[in-house]
């Protein structure tokens, strides 16, 4: 009888191989050495359950321990503001009435036009000064 398992572990590490190549964001990358593996037990003609095991066995726990690896190595990293966040907590001068339900609104806050929502849904007039909470989108969330 034809051992045929060491074409189909060939494959897929070539497929794994291919994928990763092509997509280059660790998509398939766990497979490979599992897909090793399997073909080398394949080739020494170990039963299917097992390499199929191994397979999965070996491709989840490489998964695991790279994603532990690079999260310990990596870090959450810090927060890097960014100039929508810097306007946050600043005050801002409504250029266009802020009308929640038409909608519009505008201001204009450290020489910067934002369109512009009400917190509260109140109509806030040209010409008001008002406070920016959030950033939701591109619009400002803001406060009489």
């Amino acid at each position: 009888m034809i051992n045929y398992m060491p074409y189909v572990w060939t494959f897929i590490l070539i497929m794994s191989v291919l994928i990763e190549a092509a997509t280059a964001t660790l998509t398939t990358i766990w497979f490979m050495p599992a897909g090793f593996v399997s073909l080398l037990l394949a080739v020494f003609d170990v039963s299917l359950p097992i390499q199929i095991t191994a397979f999965v066995v070996l491709g989840c726990a490489a998964l695991l321990l790279s994603k532990t690896i690079f999260k310990s190595k990596l870090g959450p990293g810090e927060k890097v503001a960014t100039n929508a966040d810097r306007i946050i907590g600043a005050d801002a001068v409504v250029t266009v009435d802020i009308d929640n339900d038409l909608p519009q609104g505008e201001i204009t806050v450290k020489g910067q036009h934002w369109t512009a929502r009400s917190d509260s849904g109140e109509k806030i007039a040209r010409g008001e000064k008002v406070t920016v909470l959030r950033i939701e989108g591109v619009k400002a969330i803001v406060r009489q």
